[in-house]
């Protein structure tokens, strides 16, 4: 349960979506997973479904604003974002179906162990900022011209796209925290897409699973106008964001930054366990 909406946690909530909306469009992974930590922690007798609504909705305003942003920089690969798309939005589906039979402590432990693994993926990923980004020999052949001219030429191998595509969506779905904290590292580091074509890429897969989930709470929540509301003021913020980090993502190294948050995971998911 929610309680009144109060001018402080009106602007609180603002104030959350626009940091974890910075972050999610540098780091192409929604936020989310910032973001629901805090809301447990801001409202302790709300439930899975509301925490999650109030994340999607920032999750989805913040990835609908960066792709906008990419798009400009012409970095979106279209038919590996296709591929995602297709088979992430019935598992966000169903993701948001679970996550509305779900209890708050076993929502609880089952993210404390998320927050764990985001965390051991954001430290590594600091780790992988400065390396050099080789392409696969094998696998359909892509090539991008950003706006400045520069050429990324990679190859995408399809059926692992394809095969990690479920899982991103059910992530985003049930938790509410945007499927790019799996599929970004995956085409990064297993695919060997580039990492600013991966981050750009992403967003467009976040975008579509945050609907899918949000069209199925909707559904059930609709006549929840205070909820909606304190989504809509998160998600706002959230949009804001995600323009800062995609003006940052070209100029700002995020090594030390994803380290500093892996760090902060660590410890936020083992209170939660604890």
């Amino acid at each position: 349960m929610l309680p009144e909406l109060t001018i402080v946690q009106a602007a609180v909530l603002a104030l959350l979506g626009l940091c974890v909306g910075t972050v999610g469009a540098l780091a192409g992974v929604g936020g989310g997973f910032l973001l629901v930590p805090a809301l447990l922690f801001l409202f302790p007798d709300a439930g899975p479904a509301e925490v999650t609504v109030i994340s999607l909705t920032a999750v989805f305003f913040n990835a609908a604003s960066a792709s906008v942003g990419y798009r400009l920089w012409r970095l979106q690969d279209f038919r590996t974002a296709a591929i995602l798309i297709a088979l992430a939005v019935p598992a966000a589906a169903a993701g948001a179906l679970i996550n509305r039979v779900t209890d708050r402590s076993a929502f609880e432990v089952v993210f404390g162990v998320a927050l764990l693994l985001g965390a051991v993926y954001l430290i590594g990923r600091s780790a992988l900022e400065s390396r050099t980004e080789e392409p696969s020999p094998r696998g359909r052949p892509r090539t991008i011209v950003e706006k400045t001219g520069r050429i990324y030429g990679y190859r995408v191998n399809e059926p692992l796209t394809a095969a990690v595509a479920p899982a991103a969506g059910f992530v985003a779905g049930f938790f509410g925290i945007g499927g790019g904290i799996i599929n970004v590292p995956v085409m990064m580091i297993l695919i060997r897409i580039p990492k600013a074509v991966a981050v750009a890429t992403s967003q467009l897969e976040l975008t579509a699973a945050a609907t899918a989930a949000l069209a199925i709470h909707l559904t059930f929540s609709s006549d929840e106008p205070s909820l909606w509301l304190r989504a809509g003021i998160a998600g706002l913020g959230a949009m804001t964001g995600a323009q800062i980090g995609v003006r940052l993502a070209p100029r700002v190294s995020g090594r030390l930054v994803l380290g500093v948050i892996g760090t902060g995971l660590l410890i936020a998911g083992t209170r939660l366990l604890l």
